[in-house]
């Protein structure tokens, strides 16, 4: 505790670096893990695009022509998506997934910050009036 505020701060964020886990695996019993990273994320105002530029080799390269297309057509529009399925060879449509993609700020779902639940859509918890108070048996 002695130690400059500066150095302190390191020592935390390392701490807060091993603890969190938030890689996605198909097969965990550990699924609050995202959520808790989710959590974290939002309370320092991460902005990912500050920390990951989607590219071939970060995504493109990793993921399936179908997911490729879906994701210019997030990024870019249905028309970028056309440019994409119109490659022949996937190493093809890597390349131009990388060059319309680019300056664009878009991230993966695997590297976005959730929502908070209260941020999303509210859900209607509405009780009709009937079933509220039952009537009596007559």
């Amino acid at each position: 505790m002695e130690q400059p505020q500066d150095m302190v701060l390191m020592l935390l964020a390392f701490g807060a670096a091993h603890s969190v886990n938030a890689v996605e695996k198909k097969f965990t019993d550990r699924k609050r893990g995202i959520e808790q990273a989710n959590q974290l994320g939002r309370a320092l105002k991460v902005h990912m695009p500050d920390w990951f530029d989607t590219t071939g080799d970060s995504y493109f390269k990793h993921v399936n022509r179908t997911t490729i297309e879906l994701s210019v057509a997030e990024a870019r529009g249905s028309d970028a998506e056309l440019s994409v399925r119109a490659a022949a060879k996937k190493s093809e449509a890597v390349t131009i997934a990388d060059c319309l993609v680019a300056g664009s700020g878009w991230i993966p779902a695997p590297v976005r910050l959730a929502r908070a639940e209260a941020e999303q859509e509210p859900k209607s918890e509405s009780i009709d009036e009937d079933e509220r108070f039952p009537q009596a048996a007559e």
